[in-house]
């Protein structure tokens, strides 16, 4: 049989379990455990394969050895391979398997089929305590999708066979130097130990690399607690020994052998260190003879003691021990001993030990230039100070310099800190605790660690004889103090007349052109405490607050190198001198402007408004778009400082300093706007008062120019909206109109974002109720005209406080063939809405017309051609998808439609019969009605579709009125052209008339009037005698 490991595929399901299994152990190994390895039950077909499987064998490594070469394997993808290991004796044996597709390929120890737990709680994986002697089984479970080639060893660790010979644990030995035959090779290090001795042990690859060592007896196990409960540092040893270290290099730059350092050492009544004396100041680091990692010394009293070691001229803070090994004073607290006694270091570096309430080389010093140097690496120089309790101090050092660079903190009599160099350079160092003080000057730089060093000494709570800054103005010829370095000066002290100031003021420094030094300054209350400050630079200011009617001292810290300065301060409340009169105009109004000042220069504008109340939008200009306004308020108080456009409110004049950062480019001119936004009645009248913006605002066009500069809304938006501007120029131009959005805050939500444009928000506490906001279109930094389209789409969820309702639709009615229009009543109604009738399965869609500003009525279109009568179901759905039922909706039949109207036909004359006809109708009418007019009014009677014209209608127009009737559509009438009734024909006898009765005198005749063609209506007779009329008869 070849000497191979067997390997086999699992099933799906037993991989998909293994998995499951792993997921789950990965829960609980802690961090920092080693390499995974599969815990727990085995399933019962894989103790099942462990038990019948042919597994090739593995030799047991001993210490110091690597994995033997049957121990590398490549394990199938989702697959498993075995080994048969033979155990010597029982006991812990540890499994250490390296590679294999990232942390996926898991070990298990089966005992014939009961898998034995090799898992600690504490330690991780790997540690197998195997039974008995014998064969067991080692599997490899590779739980990934490819095949893995790890490698695993397995070493018995209760016994000594490899182990190295005993070491001592003084100080005074060298530690022990080993190579590491591999990456699996576990090294056997015995040393001399006694139980309760604290002992520490430290493993370090020579090359980079990562290796661990554990203390353990003769089991193997690791003995010492993984954190030590009392935080001291170093293992207790307990049981009763023998002891050993046993270590693994896992990894090594330059691989395997590779070479290790194993130091052990007792750290309780400690053996073969150096005693060290107590160091004075200004003198040098103690360097130990002989040379000792460990290092004692003696305190003469309980007290604070700074403890250092010091490497390449930087100290580091050293941990001290006392003679059992405990853990007096740690690296990141400062160190008070309880005692007086001996303790104890360990460092290889020399040591610089220091009693705190010790004054030994100090040296006195008085207020003003101090100079000194450094004279050895690591040392601390002593400045006993001429101050009492309570007092303020600084201490100011060059800014740069070739030379180390100190540093200072201030201690009281008992050594404790007072001060460290933070409040050093501000000047705020308060002198608490008990005199008298002393100044510790030292450095860590390892470039310079020693060599001269200068410092300024200053007190700040008194009144000081410094030179005085003139009152300044924001003109040209402003005056200001100058002043110089070099030469040995590096720093000034200067101070602000007590009434000779107001309560805020802009103070600014600025270097000669040419100078390349920079300096900063700090101004100090007479308590000496810190009002204002800057930092290093060559030009730039701040606003500082100064207590009225009190002197203030200004200290300034440059180089050593020749530079000249100027420094300015200006008043900036109402009272400011020297700024341009500027009152705010309404929105819409023209902009003003002036003259760029060179970087780092100030202009200044007073703007003024009649009402406390009012809001004004402050902006300024330029074709460069570097310049920044900064406003005040009428007591000075800073508002905004901005390089875009702020809101300001709460005063009748503020002062607007118009300036460029130093490092950019300035316009030769800018322009300047100031617009009344709001009043005390709410938004100026100029503002469009906008009803809704649950989806936005606009869009909205128009045209922007220095005569116009700006055009706002009103919005009724909610505390956290946002908006995607999208503003463009209807001409084509690139330079587009800035928006400003200020909430009730006035913080202008308006972001740019290159190339998408502007952002704006609304940013302000939770409320249901709305946060109303004031949107301000104005004219771009670089065009002075543009021709905007502008729009703010909501891109939260909705904007403002309304929520989407939706209402009912009326009329609730339409005709079959016709287009409806309908309106929906709701609230944040959308113009993607949508009307939606449906009936058997077809569907009608609206299409919107018009949605009302205030979003709570959408006019919408149904087109019915070809609807069925009857009545449908009403749906809205909205344009993010939700959808509504409403009810239902009516479709009647198609309406008739003349597209011909009725005719006459006959002669329009009396006593002719005209006929009308129906005209044409679509669709075709059930019944006709018909009604006769003269005149425009309807002829009694005449309803028929023919009509006799009477002589009373003689002269008149006659039209006949046609009625169309269809079941289920309403009647629809339609008239005919007119025709005239004229004069008929004359009646024409066709029988003569005829007397009857006697012809004599008093008899009585009768005459019959004959027959006449056309009938006659009426008659009238005359009686005649010889021919001639009758009278009267």
């Amino acid at each position: 049989m070849p000497n191979r490991p067997c390997t086999a595929a699992r099933s799906a399901a037993y991989t998909a379990l293994l998995l499951t299994l792993s997921v789950l152990l990965s829960l609980l190994i802690p961090a920092g455990a080693g390499p995974a390895y599969a815990a727990g039950a085995a399933p019962a077909s894989a103790a099942a394969a462990a038990a019948d499987e042919d597994c090739a064998p593995l030799p047991l490594s001993a210490f110091g050895e690597a994995a033997p070469a049957e121990g590398t394997v490549t394990v199938p993808a989702d697959g498993t391979a075995c080994f048969t290991i033979t155990a010597e004796a029982p006991g812990l044996h540890k499994v250490v398997l390296i590679g294999g597709n990232a942390g996926n390929t898991y070990a298990d120890v089966f005992d014939g089929e009961t898998e034995i737990d090799c898992y600690d709680p504490e330690w991780g994986a790997g540690w197998c305590r195997l039974p008995r002697t014998g064969d067991f089984t080692l599997r490899l479970t590779n739980n990934w999708p490819e095949p893995s080639k790890p490698t695993v060893a397995v070493v018995p660790l209760g016994t000594t066979k490899g182990c190295a010979p005993e070491i001592s644990t003084a100080w005074d030995t060298a530690p022990v130097v080993g190579s590491a035959a591999g990456a699996t090779a576990i090294q056997c290090q015995p040393f001399t130990g006694r139980p309760g001795e604290r002992i520490t042990n430290k493993i370090k690859t020579t090359v980079y690399g990562e290796s661990l060592s554990w203390i353990t007896d003769e089991t193997g196990a690791r003995i010492c607690p993984h954190f030590n409960e009392d935080d001291n540092d170093g293992c207790v040893l307990p049981g009763d020994g023998p002891y050993r270290v046993l270590s693994q290099v896992r990894e090594a730059e330059h691989g395997f052998p590779a070479e290790y350092t194993l130091t052990v050492r007792r750290i309780s009544d400690p053996v073969g260190c150096t005693h060290v004396p107590l160091n004075g100041y200004n003198s040098a680091p103690t360097t130990a003879v002989p040379a000792s990692g460990c290092k004692t010394f003696t305190a003469p009293a309980a007290g604070r003691y700074n403890v250092y070691g010091v490497h390449d001229g930087a100290r580091s803070v050293l941990a001290v021990y006392d003679r059992d090994g405990k853990t007096v004073c740690t690296t990141w607290n400062g160190c008070d001993l309880p005692a007086a006694g001996d303790y104890t270091v360990f460092t290889d570096d020399p040591t610089l030990i220091l009693d705190g309430s010790a004054t030994t080389g100090c040296e006195p010093v008085e207020l003003g230039l101090y100079r000194s140097a450094f004279t050895a690496p690591g040392e601390i120089d002593c400045l006993s100070l001429p101050l009492p309790a309570d007092a303020r101090l600084a201490v100011l050092k060059d800014l740069s310099g070739s030379g180390p660079r100190p540093e200072v903190t201030v201690v009281d009599a008992d050594g404790v800190q007072r001060c460290d160099w933070t409040d050093l350079s501000a000047g705020t160092c308060a002198l608490t605790g008990k005199a008298p003080f002393r100044a510790l000057v030292s450095t860590d730089s390892q470039s310079n660690p020693t060599g001269p060093y200068a410092l300024a000494l200053h007190r700040t709570d008194t009144a000081s004889e410094c030179a005085a800054i003139p009152a300044g103005d924001f003109t040209a010829t402003s005056p200001a103090a100058r002043f110089s370095t070099g030469d040995g000066v590096f720093s000034h002290c200067l101070t602000i007349p007590a009434d000779d100031h107001s309560d805020y003021e802009n103070l600014q420094l600025q270097a000669a052109p040419g100078t390349t030094s920079t300096a900063a300054f700090t101004v100090l209350d007479p308590h000496g405490k810190q009002v204002c400050s800057i930092y290093s630079s060559l030009s730039t200011w701040t606003t500082c607050e100064l207590a009225p009617g009190v002197a203030h001292t200004v200290l300034v810290t440059g180089r050593d190198t020749a530079a000249d300065y100027t420094l300015t301060r200006r008043d900036v409340t109402a009272t400011a001198k020297g700024c341009a009169p500027n009152p705010a105009t309404k929105v819409g109004g023209p902009s003003t402007g002036g003259t760029m000042g060179a970087p780092g220069e100030l202009r200044c504008r007073q703007v003024t408004t009649a009402d406390v109340k009012d809001t004004l939008h402050i902006n300024v200009r330029d074709s460069l778009g570097t310049a920044n306004v900064v406003v005040y308020d009428a007591d000075g108080t800073a508002l905004c400082n901005k390089n875009q456009a702020c809101a300001v409110t709460g005063s009748t004049h503020y002062q607007v300093l118009v300036t460029v950062r130093t490092g950019l480019q300035a316009a030769d001119s800018y322009r300047f706007d100031a617009l009344r936004i709001a009043g005390a009645e709410g938004p100026a009248a100029e503002c469009e008062k906008v009803p809704n913006v649950a989806f936005g605002y606009g869009p909205v066009t128009g045209t922007l120019d220095e005569q116009h500069t700006a055009v706002c809304a009103a919005l009724p938006t909610a505390y956290r909206d946002y908006f995607e501007m999208k503003i463009s120029d209807t001409t084509g131009a690139t330079e587009t109109a800035v928006p400003a959005l200020y909430d009730p805050s006035l913080d202008n939500g308006c972001i740019r974002y290159i190339p998408t444009g502007y952002d704006c928000a609304v940013n302000e506490p939770y409320t249901k109720e709305t946060t109303p906001s004031i949107l301000v279109l104005s004219l771009p930094e670089k065009a002075s005209k543009t021709s905007y389209e502008a729009e703010a789409v909501c891109t939260s969820v909705l904007c403002g406080t309304e929520q989407v309702t939706i209402g009912q639709i009326t009329p609730a009615t339409g005709a079959s063939g016709t287009k409806a229009t309908v309106q929906l009543s709701g609230t944040s109604l959308h113009k993607d809405d949508e009307i939606v009738l449906s009936l058997n399965g077809k569907q009608i869609t609206s299409t919107t017309t018009a949605v009302s500003a205030d979003r709570r009525t959408l006019t919408a279109v149904l087109d019915l051609t070809g609807a069925a009568v009857g009545t449908w179901n009403v749906g809205v759905n909205t344009h993010n998808g939700w959808g509504y039922q409403r009810g239902s909706f009516t479709v009647t039949g198609a309406p008739l439609k003349n597209s011909a109207p009725p005719a006459i036909t006959g002669t329009a004359k009396v006593g002719e019969r005209l006929t009308a006809s129906t005209g044409t109708w679509t669709p075709a009418p059930a019944s006709y009605a018909y009604q006769w007019n003269a005149d425009g009014k309807a002829v009694s009677g005449a309803t028929t579709s023919t009509y006799t014209v009477p002589a009373a209608l003689l002269g008149k127009k006659v039209t006949v009125t046609v009625t169309a009737r269809r079941t289920g559509t309403p009647d629809v009438q339609a008239t005919s052209a007119a025709v005239t009734a004229t004069q008929g024909a004359a009646p024409r006898a066709t029988t003569s008339p005829k007397i009857t009765g006697t012809a004599k005198v008093g008899a009585k005749l009768t005459a019959a009037p004959g027959s006449w063609t056309p009938s006659a209506t009426s008659y009238a007779y005359q009686w005649k005698a010889d021919g001639k009329a009758i009278k009267g008869a």
